[in-house]
């Protein structure tokens, strides 16, 4: 016989003794659906009742670490540098000098990418397409706290490059140019002398950001992209200096608390650094330690700074076809994370390509140095464009992120720390969406919102979904089970969880 229920749902709340006229004429020869009998404390009701819902999930649920960077107490975990990317004569000095130094392999792998800039800026381009090309200009920062090892890690590169400065000297055009004085005045100097461009390289926090911001940001995005810069005014009205290629690298080590203000106030410039923020590196015996291959290195960085061009003539590494379809299939995931994200992240990945493209060019421009060859650096192709994405998807980009969480979250992180610390000082071991949603949230999101936040405290281990069977009729419960590591104090058990 063809089983049936009924056509409408009893709502005990409303009429409950609807319900008990509908048990008494349950015995009229009805078949229950065996798929809502089984949900059902009570067998004999043909109807889905929250009430008596029974969840497929057992509530002896299987819980994973917490991520506690949610509820603000540390921040998420973070991939080491991977070296891998970098050819095998750069990947051993990077490791020897920062166990000599002490320092993270991190903020040596930085300085090693802010020495390319340096020595290349706008000297070398890497062409996409007859429309699209980038100069090898970087911004990068160190983050750390204090006694985190970041001016150990600059100091070997910055002593190599001087002594390249050194045996350069009376040549023309140095191989680079360091700048520690942030006004404009300076850097334009510096550039004017050095028409690749410079490198801003400071180990202190950059205080400079917050006198650039009002009124003098555009010179800044000039420096990222090498565009031309006027400076000052004559008696006519003309203006007094002119840079035609104002290409600015930065290298700066700094705390995370003195990044808040950049991070909060202005997406433009913030969406343009790299950000490096390692955890303190294990200590290794010193006996361990050898000494890095210097005198290679320095061999190399000439090698980079000979090959390089003039601002008006630079070095073109093109990105041929199979380099083309490997960026085209990142920027195709790119383009669909981007619809997903907002504000500062946003921003963010929105400089992707064109940093993936640097930093393509900065890693071939690192393996030719290494090779000893005659030939000029090669094409770009999907070999060079992949190691960049990597080193940008796989280390920068969650680094990035570790930053943003915690100096600037967006409004979805804010709700899910809201919403995690009531679920830690509530003592609920279930909770519903809607309680979620009235108690939590105050009722500042819609149902789906809501349930975006439970997912992402899910990612992070605090909350699992019960599942329930489905009837053929009726809506089964939204409810969240809260795993016992979050309580901080005795669960207060699912009292009040009933009328929810």
């Amino acid at each position: 016989m063809r089983s049936r229920v009924a056509r409408r749902k009893i709502d005990p709340e409303e009429d409950p003794d609807a319900e008990e006229e509908e048990r008494e004429d349950e015995g009229d020869g009805v078949t229950l659906d065996p798929l809502v009998a089984s949900t059902r404390a009570d067998p004999r009701s043909r109807f889905y009742d929250p009430r008596y819902a029974r969840p497929i999930a057992s509530q002896a649920l299987g819980w994973g670490e917490i991520d506690m960077a949610v509820l603000e107490e540390s921040r998420g975990a973070v991939p080491a540098f991977p070296l891998d990317p970098l050819p095998a004569f750069w990947r051993d000095w990077v490791q020897d000098t920062a166990r000599a130094s002490c320092a993270p392999v991190d903020f040596v792998a930085q300085s090693l990418l802010a020495a390319v800039a340096g020595l290349a800026g706008a000297g070398a381009v890497v062409r996409v397409g007859p429309r699209w090309s980038e100069p090898l200009v970087l911004w990068q920062a160190l983050v750390g706290a204090p006694s985190s090892g970041k001016s150990a890690s600059m100091t070997p590169m910055r002593e190599l490059l001087a002594t390249l400065a050194r045996e350069a000297a009376g040549d023309e055009s140095p191989p680079v140019s360091f700048v520690a004085d942030a006004w404009l005045g300076t850097l334009a100097d510096g550039v004017a002398a050095h028409p690749r461009g410079v490198v801003l390289w400071g180990d202190d926090a950059p205080e400079w950001l917050d006198r650039a911001v009002p009124g003098r940001r555009s010179p800044w995005l000039n420096a990222w992209s090498a565009l031309p810069l006027s400076l000052g005014q004559g008696a006519t009205g003309k203006s007094v200096q002119r840079i035609e290629r104002f290409a600015v690298s930065l290298l700066l080590a700094c705390r995370p608390d003195r990044l808040d203000g950049l991070l909060k106030t202005d997406q433009e410039l913030a969406s343009r650094f790299l950000f490096a923020w390692p955890p303190l590196p294990e200590l290794r015996p010193l006996a361990t330690a050898k000494p890095a291959q210097d005198e290679a290195a320095l061999a190399a960085l000439s090698r980079i700074a000979r090959r390089v061009g003039k601002a008006d003539d630079p070095l073109a590494l093109i990105v041929d076809e199979r380099g083309t379809k490997a960026l085209d299939e990142f920027l195709s995931g790119l383009q669909a994370e981007l619809r997903e994200a907002e504000g500062l992240e946003m921003a963010w990945l929105g400089k992707g390509r064109g940093v993936v493209v640097r930093l393509a060019g900065m890693l071939e421009l690192l393996a030719w140095s290494a090779l000893g060859s005659a030939s000029p650096p090669g094409h770009l192709g999907r070999e060079q464009i992949e190691r960049a994405v990597r080193l940008w998807s796989g280390y920068f980009r969650p680094h990035a992120h570790a930053l943003f969480d915690r100096a600037a979250p967006t409004d979805r992180e804010r709700q899910a720390r809201r919403v995690a610390r009531w679920l830690r000082h509530s003592g609920l071991d279930e909770v519903t969406r809607e309680q979620v949603r009235l108690d939590a949230l105050g009722r500042s999101l819609n149902a789906d919102e809501t349930e975006q936040v439970l997912y992402r405290l899910q990612n992070a281990g605090m909350v699992q979904k019960l599942h329930f069977s489905t009837p053929s009729r009726g809506r089964p419960p939204n409810r969240w089970a809260v795993s016992p590591r979050l309580a901080s104090k005795p669960s207060a058990g699912n009292a009040g969880n009933a009328g929810k």
